[in-house]
């Protein structure tokens, strides 16, 4: 029986090399689809830190200006006229990806055609009350399809099937270029070096950590083919990509014994955030955090007399002064965040005291007094009772093999979350409060909010 997946590594390892791709001897394609990797890349002899592992010229790079689609007829004004930077090379992609003509051919087809984020899930009840319910998209891929990509689809007809390029196959197209592709930042004429891991780099790709929505800001986006065999492994981080004027070059950041997987990072990501974009989850994984919804702690701290004009106001006057966005994050630490402490104070406070503080520009500092800890606690119950089972049900489930890989990604998902709030919980309930004279602030000293960010 044909070794497919030995034969398509082989035949873009050669597509590589043919293309003036600089290939180490001292790395090599390996199979961790035992693993649930897929294919991955793996030192065959002892790497030194700072050695190349391979360098690319930017001509191998596919993205909106290098594909073919965007060499036909009054395409170049088409795809520039698509909103969100991801579109339009989904449509180029959607375009090329099963063309036998295509220059990236031997690269499309050690891509994988099926997987495991969420998006291609047929029942989302296990994730219920984590932080992918609200993230996953569907409908808003669905509607952009609709309204963007099928026009032009039945509008070319000589380029397009609609038998073929379908909606499946969007989705299919747009999973890689979430997964794989990089934000390509350096133009070719600059002189200076930049690093950086692209889309899988937390530092480019999640500054507003919804990076679908400002793409365009980021630079140009590109499928970068041998940069994307890499595999995450949280903590396992030896490799990075650095942009150079006229190539790009994948390095070693610290010795890589032979036989060890070589690793890219995509970032320091929580589990809820692998699964989504990578469709898998790190166990341990010291980055899980839990976002507490912005627009529940409005609802639970505003007294019941409170209409909803005063706590808009409220709310507009909290998001105004930077301290509200959409979400608060608490990780690892435990620690409530000092802007969601002033919060509570702000909307359970009386309304003639909101006056005062809004007529003075003032945001009140972020006491922990009793009242405001039984909000907390309040808020940070709530939030726990959103999944469908508790944490000792979660824990005691296990990783059993009557779980497939879903479900197993799914369970991680909860545990990690619900263990940062019992924790969380368990702390703030210990608190003493009562004496006056020591810090009233949740971690024991006065912070005062910093703006926040939505997640």
């Amino acid at each position: 029986m044909t070794d497919t997946f030995g034969v398509q590594g082989d035949a873009f390892w050669k597509w590589l090399s043919d293309n003036g791709v600089g290939l180490s001897d001292g790395i090599a394609f390996k199979d961790y689809r035992c693993d649930q990797a897929g294919r991955g890349v793996v030192a065959t002899r002892l790497i030194k830190d700072g050695e190349t592992l391979f360098s690319l010229p930017r001509k191998v790079l596919f993205s909106t200006k290098t594909a073919a689609l965007a060499k036909q007829p009054g395409f170049d004004a088409i795809l520039q006229s698509l909103q969100g930077g991801w579109t339009a090379l989904i449509l180029c992609m959607m375009y090329e990806l099963d063309r036998a003509d295509s220059f990236w051919k031997p690269y499309f087809d050690v891509l994988p055609r099926e997987f495991s984020t969420p998006m291609f899930w047929d029942d989302w009840s296990s994730l219920q009350g984590t932080g992918i319910m609200n993230k996953i998209g569907k409908e808003e891929a669905d509607q952009c399809y609709d309204e963007q990509i099928l026009p032009i689809i039945q509008a070319h007809p000589d380029l397009f099937d609609t038998a073929v390029h379908t909606k499946h196959l969007f989705h299919v197209c747009g999973s890689l270029i979430m997964a794989y592709s990089f934000h390509e930042e350096v133009p070719a004429d600059e002189t200076s070096k930049k690093e950086g891991n692209g889309a899988h780099d937390d530092s480019l790709d999640d500054s507003e950590e919804d990076e679908e929505e400002e793409d365009e800001d980021q630079g140009l986006i590109a499928m970068v083919p041998m940069a994307d065999m890499l595999n995450h492994k949280t903590g396992y981080n030896n490799a990075r990509l650095f942009h150079e004027p006229e190539q790009l070059v994948m390095k070693a950041i610290k010795d890589i014994a032979s036989g060890d997987q070589i690793y890219n990072t995509y970032g320091d990501l929580c589990n809820a955030d692998l699964l989504r974009k990578y469709g898998f989850t790190d166990d341990p994984n010291p980055f899980d955090l839990v976002e507490i919804d912005g627009q529940d702690v409005m609802t639970l701290a505003c007294p019941a007399d409170h209409d909803d004009e005063i706590k808009e106001e409220k709310l507009g006057y909290l998001m105004e002064e930077g301290v509200m966005d959409d979400c608060f994050v608490i990780d690892g630490d435990h620690e409530i965040p000092p802007e969601l402490v002033a919060s509570v104070i702000v909307f359970s406070s009386p309304v003639e005291t909101f006056k005062k503080w809004a007529s003075k520009g003032k945001v009140p500092s972020p006491k922990l007094t009793e009242p405001v800890q039984q909000v907390l606690l309040k808020i940070l119950g709530a939030r726990l009772e959103k999944y469908t089972c508790s944490l000792q049900a979660d824990l005691e489930q296990g990783m059993t093999s009557a779980l497939d890989e879903n479900e197993k990604n799914a369970l991680r998902v909860r545990i990690g979350e619900k263990k940062i709030l019992e924790t969380t919980i368990n702390k703030l309930r210990q608190l003493d409060i009562s004496d006056k004279k020591r810090s009233s602030s949740y971690n024991g000293t006065e912070q005062q909010p910093k703006k926040q960010r939505s997640k």
